[in-house]
């Protein structure tokens, strides 16, 4: 009976390219009123969205907006003001090897922002830091079984393919009103910061439930004496059902993108107390991993009959996906400029963080960075807001080994300064990072068997001593016996095999 296999095939995830880039974007919008006064911006953010990612040959296209807004001092006014500007961002990262139709994973964040006047316009500077990775499947083809031969000796493996099956999104409203003290004398809303947080991914009816909040923080303005503002902080819950197959909601991940953010001062119903509201929108996106499991031929040698010759490949997998999710909180004292007015009391915290590099530490991953801040801040005996800026080292611990191929998430829960003298603040920052480090490795199959020349032997008895790594398997494919009749086999221990 002649040689036959069965074979099996699956998809393997390969990784086509990454790239990542840093993009100046930048935005302007009229200063209403403004004339011979002074324009002091005094605190500046930015958000920055991914709308569309079109895979092209050889390059991926980025589309975008870049969301603005400015806190700002006009004359030698004690109040507060605020505008907001728009821009879009269309970028083209030149990656080869891909085409249309593989998958793409972008993201991106506002890693700093610089606002100025200009002529009678408010002009922003937005670092953007764009990350970009193309991945395609392959169909792979194992030899499951073999058969038709007396004498064959075969090794298989358990062969585990991780890959990235489906992506899905839904765009949810989060939306609620809040009413606010008397004692605020609240007026408008100026300025809001936003970290969405993920708790639970499950599967549900239909598809997968993402449940988690958007903790804002809202700088209102103030008609307190001395207190032109004041940051209001409140969670919005987040509950969404993003719909997906129910055979892929077993290995699922979300995130969340924020397209806008809306809030605003509003008067109660008759003497009641003023009422905020805001209104997000956000793009939470279903990340799907399926995982094929295949027995794969390894190797395999004759022990009667014709020789049996093999041709081998090695194989690129993606065995497992890794995630970690941590939060720490950070302390640390900051100086502001020896120019800036001394420091009263800290009205609103503002907070940039930015990874300088990420290493490996006896199993763990290590990421330092800095964070920028800007603090608006009264000063002691005056009534005219400044602010300051200051720059404050972290490092973070998370549970895993990083790599090249690692996302990383870092964003701001909750920042907080107090003066401890007038030069002088101290910082605590709620930082929250999340990784997702897919791990990759070569494995070696046997692509394909045939029969060879007729296997040639002269009986008797052969004395080996086994070299360092060498197993039973090795003398039994070296000297054509089954690997069961060899025996304990160690390095430099004499091993008598009949042959």
């Amino acid at each position: 009976m002649a040689l036959q296999t069965q074979v099996q095939t699956f998809e393997a995830e390969k990784l086509v390219g990454a790239r990542s880039a840093q993009v100046l974007v930048r935005a302007e919008a009229l200063v209403p009123g403004a004339g011979r006064d002074a324009i002091e911006p005094l605190l500046a953010d930015a958000g920055l969205y991914i709308g569309e990612v079109d895979v092209q040959a050889d390059r991926v296209v980025l589309e975008g907006s870049v969301a603005c807004q400015a806190v700002y001092r006009q004359g030698e006014e004690s109040a507060l003001r605020a505008l907001t500007a728009q821009a879009t961002l269309n970028h083209v990262l030149d990656i080869p090897g891909v085409q249309p139709g593989m998958l793409c994973r972008a993201g991106g964040k506002v890693s700093h922002v610089d606002a100025r006047y200009e002529n009678g316009h408010m002009v922003f500077q937005v670092a953007c830091d764009l990350t970009v990775q193309v991945l395609t499947l392959s169909p792979v083809e194992v030899i499951s079984a073999v058969e038709g031969v007396e004498g064959i000796q075969t090794v298989f493996i358990p062969i585990k393919s991780v890959k990235l099956a489906a992506e899905a999104s839904e765009l949810a409203l989060l939306r609620d009103t809040m009413a606010l003290p008397a004692a605020l004398d609240a007026r408008t809303a100026l300025m809001d910061w936003v970290a969405v947080e993920v708790d639970e991914v499950s599967p549900d009816l239909g598809g997968v439930r993402v449940k988690g909040r958007a903790l804002v923080e809202t700088l209102v303005a103030s008609g307190v004496a001395n207190r032109p503002g004041v940051v209001v902080r409140y969670p919005l819950s987040l509950d969404q059902l993003v719909e997906l197959p129910e055979w892929l909601a077993g290995d699922v991940s979300a995130e969340v993108d924020v397209r806008s953010v809306r809030s605003r001062v509003d008067a109660g119903e008759g003497d009641g107390d003023m009422q905020l509201t805001c209104e997000i929108e956000a793009r939470v996106r279903v990340l799907a991993n399926a995982t094929d499991n295949v027995q794969a031929l390894a190797d395999a040698y004759a022990t009667q009959g014709n020789r049996v010759e093999t041709e081998d490949e090695d194989v690129r997998l993606c065995r497992a996906v890794d995630r970690a999710k941590v939060c720490e909180l950070v302390r640390g004292t900051v100086l502001i400029g020896e120019n800036a007015p001394g420091v009263g009391t800290v009205i609103a915290t503002q907070v940039h963080p930015v990874i300088g590099e990420w290493r490996n530490e006896n199993g763990q991953g290590r990421i330092e960075g800095v964070a920028e801040t800007r603090v608006l801040y009264m000063p002691g005996g005056s009534d005219i807001p400044a602010a300051a800026e200051a720059e404050l080292p972290f490092s973070l611990t998370v549970p895993q080994v990083l790599n090249d191929e690692s996302l990383i998430d870092l964003q701001v829960l909750s920042a907080e300064a107090n003066a401890l003298m007038s030069d002088r603040l101290e910082m605590k920052l709620q930082l929250s990072v999340t990784c997702e480090t897919r791990q990759r490795a070569e494995v070696e199959i046997v692509t394909e068997i045939t029969e060879g020349a007729p296997l040639l032997r002269r009986p008797g008895i052969v004395i080996n001593w086994p070299l360092p790594g060498e197993a039973a398997w090795d003398l039994g494919k070296r000297y054509g016996i089954p690997a069961g009749d060899v025996g304990q086999v160690e390095a430099g221990q004499a091993v008598v095999l009949k042959v």
